[in-house]
């Protein structure tokens, strides 16, 4: 995974992430738009047959940029170990 900064305002950002697909920019945008100071998010995949994905956020007026980026990107973090422990314990059952 390779991410290229494509513009960066006080509100908004576009990042351009390669080796990455619908799969983590769904992700991404769905958590992004959960979040409070999130006023747009959205990713796009520029041509089918380039491995490029890209994300746009957009933060309402007052936010800091990096810190509700940080907080989505923890919030992802902690369901992802969440998810995990669960998966395991369940397999541990059988």
């Amino acid at each position: 995974m390779e991410i290229k900064i494509v513009s960066k305002t006080e509100r908004e950002l576009v990042l351009e992430i390669k080796g990455e697909d619908h799969t983590l920019g769904n992700l991404l945008m769905k958590e992004a738009l959960k979040h409070p100071g999130v006023e747009y998010a959205s990713y796009r995949i520029p041509h089918p047959l380039k491995d490029i994905m890209e994300f746009t956020i957009i933060v309402k007026e007052g936010n800091d940029l990096s810190r509700v980026l940080k907080e989505i990107l923890d919030k992802l973090r902690s369901e992802v170990v969440e998810f995990r422990k669960l998966v395991e314990e369940s397999l541990g059952q059988e």
